[in-house]
């Protein structure tokens, strides 16, 4: 378990939001009790390894870490590297998934964009392909992952996903 720690899932939604049980040698940066968040692929093994993981902050709680950082992220990327937009402007939401349309949406409203839903009348449209090229950009920051997701959970806390409405699983509880 060298690198690694052991986990009990707190809640699935488009990321694991989990606790750490066990922490193994050279596990550096979590202890026990820590609040962690790690891909939904993962989740069939209690034992991750730490790279892998991004932790939750305090006034975050599970099911908002689990069903919007892995949107916020993308969302993240496509608003300030993929197709950054200034105040005022105004902006269409072109994306195919309701989830990432609507941090999208609340992530431009927050930083004083002008949501219009005529495309011809836009400055910026978010596409599918920028929703793409978030992707690609997202996966090239593995070492400022957290950073992003430091951003990600200010604007929870702030409150800016808060009329966002997510499709509930099944479960919301899974043993691992």
């Amino acid at each position: 378990m060298a690198g690694q720690v052991r986990v009990s899932i707190d809640a699935v939604g488009t990321m694991v939001a989990a606790t750490v049980t066990d922490v193994g040698l050279a596990a550096d940066g979590f202890v026990r009790g820590d609040r962690v968040a790690f891909s939904p692929a993962l989740a069939d093994n209690p034992v991750v390894d730490v790279g892998t993981l991004i932790g939750i902050p305090k006034n975050v709680g599970d099911r908002q870490a689990a069903d919007l950082l892995a949107p916020g992220l993308l969302a993240r990327a496509m608003i300030t590297q993929v197709r950054p937009f200034i105040r005022g402007q105004r902006i269409a939401v072109e994306i195919g998934n309701s989830t990432l349309r609507q941090v999208v949406s609340a992530w431009v409203r927050a930083m004083e964009g002008e949501l219009v839903d005529d495309v011809a009348a836009a400055d910026v449209v978010y596409t599918e392909e920028d929703r793409r090229l978030a992707a690609v950009e997202a996966s090239h920051r593995q070492g400022r992952i957290q950073e992003a997701a430091t951003e990600v959970f200010q604007a929870i806390r702030a409150g800016v996903f808060d009329g966002v409405r997510v499709p509930r699983r099944d479960a919301d509880r899974v043993a691992a």
